[in-house]
């Protein structure tokens, strides 16, 4: 072999070479990104459940009787708070199936 093809060889091998690592490097970054991300997802899903849990907590906490002393109003918005918990967590439920 002479010694042209052997450089043009060796040129072509260090190209081939440094596309992958860029390739590689990429596809690092993306899966660093990635775990961050998941990591992020999960924090904020164990928050929002603490939350809801103590907000369930303090309406479970209020007397009935403090209830029927301030008539039919409080029920009411504690009922519409109620339904946007729910509306908030159909909402989650169908973001995870995307």
């Amino acid at each position: 072999m002479q010694v042209t093809e052997m450089k043009t060889k060796l040129e072509e091998k260090i190209k081939a070479l440094e596309e992958e690592k860029r390739t590689l490097l990429e596809e690092r970054d993306k899966l660093k990104e990635i775990l961050v991300l998941s990591e992020k997802a999960k924090t904020l899903e164990s928050e929002v459940s603490k939350l809801k849990e103590e907000i369930k907590s303090l309406r479970d906490k209020i007397p009935e009787d403090i209830l029927e002393e301030l008539g039919k109003t409080v029920p009411k918005i504690l009922e519409s708070e109620g339904e946007k918990e729910e509306e908030g967590e159909e909402c989650y439920q169908e973001e995870e199936l995307f």
